[in-house]
């Protein structure tokens, strides 16, 4: 009789700790999204617009210095340059007829957060840590893909070194042990970044 209850017990003490480790895999799987490039209902290069031409991410990503999320750009954004140029071209044509219609395209979103975590772009972009130091060489990519993986670990060790990457040769991504002389605090606590 006690061999079975200690027999029972175990199962139990077993099952919960299984559940357990599944469900740590299955978040962690969640965030693991590094290579995600998710075919647009229009293709768009960044390396083009972000490359090419030199584009600011903020000009077209307009309100992420203080928006929770990054924007995704509105027509209005695309046709203040596509009114005049490249305007005959067909996947133009195709977003001139969105915009007048006042349908937007229905962009896949690449990057998306747990509900769980809370991110504000505002303070990074205020610390000066480049777009690319998550986003990777945008300005490289064709097609938009997830260059990073989003998770704890990864945040908390980027606040704790506080020298977020080395920088290279195009001087893309700093060194933010300083920042404008001062020193750069990226907080730790559970609170920054959930609620």
């Amino acid at each position: 009789m006690i061999f079975s209850r200690l027999k029972e017990r175990w199962r139990l003490v077993t099952l919960v700790a299984l559940l357990i480790v599944l469900g740590i895999w299955k978040v962690a799987m969640a965030a693991s999204n590094v290579g995600y490039s998710p075919a647009q209902p229009i293709p768009f290069s960044h390396k083009l617009h972000a490359g090419v031409n030199h584009i600011p991410c903020q000009y077209c990503h307009a309100g992420v210095d203080r928006d929770t999320e990054s924007p995704i750009p509105p027509l209005n954004v695309c046709m203040g340059c596509h009114s005049v140029v490249d305007a005959n071209k067909p996947v133009i044509q195709k977003i001139a007829a969105a915009y007048k219609a006042g349908k937007p395209i229905q962009w896949v979103r690449v990057y998306d957060l747990p509900q769980f975590v809370k991110f504000a772009h505002r303070w990074h972009i205020a610390a000066g840590v480049a777009c690319q130091t998550c986003h990777g060489p945008v300005q490289d990519m064709n097609q938009i893909r997830q260059y990073r993986e989003f998770v704890m670990g990864e945040c908390i060790a980027c606040h704790r070194s506080q020298t977020y990457l080395p920088a290279p040769a195009d001087k893309v991504h700093r060194n933010l042990a300083t920042y404008h002389g001062h020193e750069v605090n990226a907080k730790t606590e559970c609170s920054t970044c959930h609620n």
